[in-house]
């Protein structure tokens, strides 16, 4: 049987490296005090992590990629592995209430006092504990091609009303006025929230959303709801929305508006930007309409959550050192460094970030704070999917019966899971000199494995967490990799791209799959990496396979397991490799054959 192989990582490091950072004015050394970070996606590898290790030279950050959900840290939690500072984009109170108690308290903190106090509304519970802050936010709305309504004479919606005559009037020009993606689940449950935040907004919205988010209620207000109903059900008659809109995913309402067929969708300030229409068209991010202009509102989400865990606060000195982390993560400077499209807004009252001249038209409504944050809570996520296409569909034919619907959904009891596999043996996923990232290099052995090629090539913290022996549920086999990114890449290459991508990797400096340190390091499976740390980051010194030196002319099958769209096209071009595909799904699908459809291991991690 051909053996497996990992490279993970020889590297040479410095004694300084290897027992914490050295103080140049006694010559003594210091052991850096350890902080693990959960980072919710891959876009913070860009700026965020290499700036926090920057900010705190004396601090040894250990950072995984964690799954999207606060369920993930229900798992960490489970063994006993909860980390220091949580990170979450899918938020909302209710999905974390079940780790509520592990959670640190931060509501009387210098740092919560920085937000808003309508904004930390949505983050306290009915007990007044706040355990999660957000980031700086993206902006969801409806986006109007202003060119195209002055190209028709139709004036720019103001209220609701205006925004239905508007529609009414591009129907009659051959121009579909408005329509969205509601095959997604987010456009579902943010179209009836936009158009019904006035609702939400009113004190019985607001007690209802509390006792929600706190746990104790399941079931839709009437007296906020079925307005919110009643009007979607307008808007859709009124605008013609069905069938063919559950058939829309992503893509499709901005290839319309793009082409001129369509003058109104939603969507985000990142959408504006990216999707502006025709050439020389102007588009505008416009509220969700409301009765009156004075009810209008912006619909925003959080580009992450923070939180820290309750045990890691259980020293004075400690809980101090995370709160300046925490207070340099939400900072002007920390929000600086995942806004670099300049569409985001803050939450803060000492935060300032520049807008595009595009998203001008968002100002007056920042200053006078009419920015809704979702409630983005799991159930609501699937469910308004289920009876918001089940509208479009008419399947529900009025408003009592989509809110009645809606309710009996929410009222389903979650069925539990059931173990689907065994793991029998456990592996830590922190880096040291002399192993490199065994967790890692057990899961990229396996991926290789299963997807029959010669190697593979990743980043390290895509590994979730330590590899824990015992049985595991589908959900939580799920949790072991980050299933945030894009599909990886199979390419073929020589031995000598292979060098120039593992150089290239290495030299990356605010992109994603960039290196900040040993945690985000990379884990190679059938060929072996010595990397020497240099005073501005990383070296590659030579490639091995079986301990022999890479032939560079030799052509080789490698899975590349990182973000498709954001690194692994980018990375291809600077080697230029031309033969390359998209991986027909996630790496995570190996780890799951293996483990839960075939009921074996994971491959042995290799030294």
């Amino acid at each position: 049987m051909k053996k497996f192989l990992s490279a993970l990582l020889v590297l040479i490091l410095t004694v300084s490296m290897l027992s914490g950072c050295s103080n140049k004015t006694t010559g003594t050394t210091e052991k850096k005090e350890k902080v693990r970070i959960a980072l919710w996606g891959t876009q913070l590898l860009e700026n965020y992590t290499q700036y926090l290790c920057d900010t705190f030279p004396d601090v040894e950050f250990e950072f995984t990629l964690a799954t999207n959900s606060t369920d993930f840290y229900r798992y960490r939690n489970d063994h006993d592995d909860l980390p220091d500072i949580l990170t979450v984009r899918r938020f909302s109170l209710k999905d974390a209430v079940l780790i509520k108690d592990l959670l640190y308290d931060l509501g009387d903190t210098e740092l919560a006092s920085t937000f808003y106090g309508t904004y930390l509304e949505n983050y306290t519970y009915d007990d007044g504990m706040v355990n999660w802050l957000p980031a700086c936010a993206d902006v969801d709305s409806i986006i109007i091609n202003e060119t195209l309504f002055k190209e028709h004479n139709i004036a720019i919606p103001t209220d609701y009303d205006s925004f239905i005559a508007a529609c009414e009037a591009f129907e009659k020009e051959g121009i579909q006025g408005f329509s969205s993606d509601f095959g997604s689940d987010y456009t579902c449950m943010e179209v009836l929230q936009g158009f019904g935040t006035s609702q939400l907004l009113s004190m019985e919205g607001r007690e209802w959303r509390q006792q929600y988010e706190s746990g104790t209620t399941n079931q839709l207000s009437e007296n906020v709801w079925m307005p919110v109903f009643e009007k979607f059900y307008d808007m859709k008659d009124k605008v013609g929305l069905g069938e063919k809109e559950i058939e829309m995913v992503n893509l499709d309402p901005k290839d319309l508006y793009t082409a001129g067929k369509l003058a109104m969708y939603r969507g985000t300030g990142t959408d504006v930007i990216a999707f502006p229409g025709r050439e020389g068209d102007k588009s505008i991010l416009m509220p969700y309409f409301g009765d009156t202009e004075n009810d209008n509102w912006y619909l925003t989400y959080p580009s992450f959550h923070v939180a820290a865990s309750k045990k890691a606060m259980e020293n004075p000195e400690r809980e101090q050192l995370i709160l300046k982390i925490m207070t340099a993560m939400l900072n002007q400077e920390g929000q600086s460094c995942i806004t670099y499209g300049k569409n985001m807004i803050p939450y803060n009252k000492n935060v300032n970030l520049e807008l595009l001249p595009e998203l001008d038209n968002i100002k007056p409504y920042i200053e006078d704070n009419k920015l809704y944050i979702r409630l983005a809570s799991s159930d609501m996520f699937s469910i308004s999917q289920n009876v918001v296409q089940r509208i479009l569909k008419g399947e529900l034919k009025t408003p009592e019966e989509a809110f009645n619907a809606f309710n009996e959904l929410m009222a389903e009891e979650k069925p539990s899971d059931t173990a689907v596999a065994h793991i029998d043996k456990s592996y830590s996923n922190q880096f040291t000199a002399e192993l490199g990232n065994q967790a890692a290099s057990a899961v990229y052995n396996t991926i290789r494995s299963e997807a029959g090629v010669d190697m593979v090539f990743g980043q390290s913290c895509y590994i979730s967490s330590d590899i824990y022996a015992g049985d595991y549920t589908e959900t939580d086999l799920g949790y072991l990799i980050n299933n945030d990114v894009g599909n990886p890449v199979i390419a073929q290459l020589t031995g000598e791209q292979l060098f120039n991508l593992v150089s290239y990797t290495l030299s990356l400096k605010g992109s994603r799959g960039a290196v900040s340190n040993e945690s985000t390091l990379y884990v190679s499976s059938g060929f072996e990496m010595d990397i020497s740390k240099t005073d501005s980051g990383y070296k590659l010194n030579a490639l091995t396979v079986d301990g022999k030196e890479l032939d560079m002319n030799a052509k080789y099958s490698v899975l590349v397991c990182s973000d498709y769209d954001w690194f692994s096209v980018e990375a291809m071009k600077a080697i230029g490799c031309e033969d390359y595909k998209n991986d027909d799904g996630h790496f995570e699908k190996y780890v799951l054959k293996r483990l839960a459809e075939d009921g074996g291991q994971l491959e042995e991690p290799t030294d």
